[in-house]
């Protein structure tokens, strides 16, 4: 295993146990020699998690006193019976950023000129995306759009930037959509910064315009341990 990847599971298994029904807010841990023989990895490699969980408030370290526990993972309810953005989906966050942006345009070819009902030769908006609640990473979004079935003012990329969901979701009646849990690769590791084998949410989506045409192709990937998933079914 490599560094980076022992370090993303080694912090993982610190949250998963920070966050299970062991510790209250306040709580000591366990000393570090305990927690090193409890997660079978080296000091060095438990310190380096455990300076990044100081950085980011979920505990204290204090010399001769050990690490208290100052706070839990929020989870946050996802509404998967809304359709709309993840913004509108998702309820008690605070705040919501984009974290990385990156926007191309490709040919449909064969792999998606079925499933969007193009010509191979159709150009593709092919946009991806990493959110983050509360300044951790959470949902990586990849979206293959048919450009010229989307209505959208001149400067199309900034208007995408700043909202696919307000560019797209004047136009979307409707969307097809395939909901299972999978765990994550190595590209989604690397882009949640997460360990290989992190329990994931997929929504694959097909959005349908009013005239019943596809306008695009969709995955959305949600950190299963952020989310407590709502469904309302009739």
């Amino acid at each position: 295993m490599g560094n980076n990847a022992l370090y993303l599971k080694v912090k993982a298994d610190l949250l998963n146990l920070i966050d299970s029904n062991r510790y209250n807010i306040g709580d000591r841990l366990l000393p570090e020699l305990q927690l090193c023989k409890d997660l079978g990895v080296s000091r060095a490699a438990l310190r380096k998690a455990l300076d990044d969980l100081q950085n980011e408030g979920y505990i204290l370290r204090v010399q001769g006193s050990g690490t208290i526990l100052l706070k839990k993972r929020e989870r946050y309810k996802l509404d998967l019976s809304r359709l709309g953005s993840a913004a509108d989906m998702i309820s008690g966050y605070t705040v919501m950023n984009i974290d990385y942006f990156k926007i191309n345009e490709i040919t449909a070819g064969s792999k998606y000129a079925g499933i969007l009902g193009v010509d191979p030769e159709e150009r593709l908006l092919d946009v991806e995306r990493i959110r983050s609640l509360d300044d951790v990473p959470a949902i990586y979004t990849h979206d293959l759009l048919v450009k010229s079935r989307i209505n959208y003012k001149e400067n199309l990329y900034a208007e995408i930037a700043i909202s696919l969901s307000k560019t797209m979701g004047r136009d979307i009646e409707q969307c097809d959509t395939n909901i299972w849990f999978c765990t994550a690769d190595n590209v989604l590791s690397d882009k949640l910064s997460i360990p290989v084998g992190t329990a994931l949410l997929c929504l694959e989506e097909i959005a349908h315009g009013k005239d019943g045409l596809p306008l695009g192709y969709s995955f959305d990937y949600y950190i299963a341990d952020l989310f407590d998933f709502h469904l309302i079914r009739r």
